[in-house]
């Protein structure tokens, strides 16, 4: 939604915007390092807060531990967010593109709640009639 506008009038907010995705992605790499490198949960924490921008995700706060001991006991529950996001940026784009005019963040938002709670490949074919993802997932 930023890239649609939405914090255009505010710099400060963008900022904002892209240190919590930092942060979410250093959370990210940090669930990957401990199940694929051997990481153990104080070097996923550290690696975290070492890589989110202004000391915003601190080793002595609560937040850094416990979401990295989550991603511990769920393997890549904190990677999941990462990707979400972008296949839904990536949907709300291609749809914008095959509305052209006609589209509206409210009505692709109302269409994306209808969907359901399925996987987001199953949401872009039943939104864009695009099958492609799915093509790939089942060739064998």
């Amino acid at each position: 939604m930023m890239h649609a506008g939405l914090v255009d009038a505010r710099p400060r907010s963008r900022e904002l915007i892209y240190i919590l995705l930092a942060e979410r992605a250093a959370r990210a790499l940090g669930d990957l390092m401990m199940h694929g490198q051997g990481y153990s949960l104080e070097e996923a924490a550290k690696f975290a807060s070492d890589w989110t921008p202004r000391g915003w995700l601190r080793l002595d706060g609560r937040t850094d531990r416990h979401e990295q001991h989550l991603y511990l006991q769920q393997p890549a529950y904190g990677t999941s967010y990462v990707a979400g996001k972008i296949e839904i940026d990536r949907l709300m784009a291609e749809r914008a593109r095959q509305m052209g005019d006609q589209f509206t963040l409210k009505r692709f938002m109302a269409e994306f709640d209808a969907a359901g709670l399925i996987p987001i490949s199953l949401v872009r074919w039943e939104l864009t009639g695009l099958d492609d993802d799915i093509a790939r997932m089942t060739a064998r």
